[in-house]
């Protein structure tokens, strides 16, 4: 028990130096303090809050959003990262955004690494227009800047990323280079040295003091009555107050009168926001209705072209193009009555006859030497319906061609799943045992 108190000040403590360091924007050395809490104790939802919003302020959202979740799950009553959730999953757009910044710097950063500087710069620059705070992108720019030794754009980046984060390790390497290829360091160190400069005396030096003159009883006397003339005049002085207070309240009722319109305007305003947001709310789901029956509607649609393309193409006799569209068809998708109907019919007659008559086309090709034609017939049969008979002849095609692999598969599966049949007898002499 002592040792988890301890543990937990321990950890309060780390807590309490991250917090004085993030009010400093020191954001890097804040960071790694309150991972320094959450390591003595998980539990810590004030330290794990505070490293989400240092993750947000610096473009990581995706790593902000894991300590918020993380906070929430461990302790869920009143914790204010639910209130950070429910803010970012309130405006879809931010993490719409957000996941686009991730892919575009991702991707800057392959440019990057395969000598693209061009394309890389322009994925950086939108990342950075969308994201002002993504200090990965600043810093990646900076490089990219420093390659081409532009120092000068590379110092703004960098200077953008000290603004976010003042002690940024990564930041601070960086400006120091920049600062020794512009010059910068030099001048800094220069003013530093002429603050602190100073020149020790030598033993010739001579401390001369400076001579004390005596007052004359007049000059006293003068003294005191222009100290008398001042004082008079300051008490005089004490008039204006009343001509100030009354000015003071004249402009504090019109302070008032502005207060109230302001209030008046705040309150019209938020009426206003909760109206949009009702407005939005609605829009919304109408929306996803809309998108629910387009999406249906669509589905319908394709499904019915489907299953009329299958009955034309069977009635004209094309037994190839209309299995190969029957096996297509997905069944479990099609909830509509009248479509259901009509699969039901399609697929009597193509389960019924058509197979037969696929497997009788097959033969017919492999008979006149069109071998891969003949396989095609065989094997949009045995798509249709799984019978022996068109299982065996497939077999004996792929043997005839030497593809002794597929056809020993396919007479072991005659054997296996129809051995009541006269063909799982012929599959065996077939292969050989």
């Amino acid at each position: 028990m002592k040792y988890d108190i301890m543990l937990e000040r321990i950890a309060n403590c780390y807590y309490n130096m991250g917090l004085e360091r993030a009010r400093l924007r020191d954001l890097s050395g804040a960071a790694g303090l309150l991972k320094r809490a959450l390591q003595f104790d998980k539990y810590q939802k004030d330290a794990r809050n505070l490293l989400g919003l240092i993750f947000f302020e610096c473009g990581e959202v995706a790593d902000a959003l894991v300590q918020w979740v993380i906070s929430m799950n461990l302790l869920p009553e009143d914790n204010i990262a639910d209130y950070y959730l429910d803010e970012v999953q309130r405006k879809p757009a931010i993490l719409h955004i957000c996941s686009e910044n991730v892919k575009r710097y991702n991707q800057a950063l392959d440019y990057a690494q395969n000598n693209n500087e061009d394309l890389a710069m322009m994925q950086l620059n939108q990342v950075i227009e969308d994201s002002p705070n993504y200090v990965k992108a600043y810093i990646l720019e900076a490089l990219l800047y420093m390659k081409h030794e532009n120092w000068v754009k590379a110092g703004r980046c960098l200077y953008r990323v000290l603004k976010i984060d003042r002690n940024n390790p990564k930041a601070l390497v960086l400006m120091d280079e920049v600062k020794k290829r512009t010059g910068r360091a030099e001048v800094e160190q220069s003013r530093l040295r002429n603050v602190f400069s100073h020149r020790r005396m030598t033993e010739d030096d001579v401390l001369i003091p400076q001579e004390v003159r005596q007052l004359s009883p007049w000059a006293v006397v003068a003294c005191i009555l222009i100290g008398m003339t001042l004082a008079l005049l300051f008490f005089y002085l004490l008039l204006l107050p009343a001509r100030l207070k009354a000015l003071n309240g004249k402009n504090n009722q019109e302070l008032i009168l502005y207060t109230e319109k302001l209030d008046a305007a705040n309150r019209q305003l938020t009426e206003l926001q909760s109206k949009n947001a009702e407005l939005q709310s609605q829009y919304d789901t109408v929306q996803n209705q809309l998108t629910q029956y387009e999406s249906g509607n669509a589905g319908f649609k394709s499904q019915y072209e489907t299953l009329t393309e299958i009955s034309a193409r069977y009635q004209a006799g094309d037994m190839l193009g209309a299995a190969k569209l029957y096996a297509s068809l997905n069944a479990s998708e099609i909830t509509d009555e009248s479509l259901l109907n009509m699969y039901n019919e399609v697929k009597s007659y193509m389960e019924g006859s058509a197979y037969r008559t696929l497997a009788e086309a097959g033969t017919a090709a492999w008979n006149s030497g069109s071998f891969d034609q003949a396989v095609e017939y065989y094997t949009q049969s045995l798509a249709l319906r799984e019978e022996a008979e068109n299982m065996f002849l497939l077999a004996r095609l792929y043997q005839s061609r030497g593809e002794t692999e597929q056809a020993n598969a396919l007479f072991d599966r005659i054997v296996g799943e129809h051995p009541d049949t006269p063909y799982a007898e012929r599959a065996r002499q077939a292969r050989g045992y």
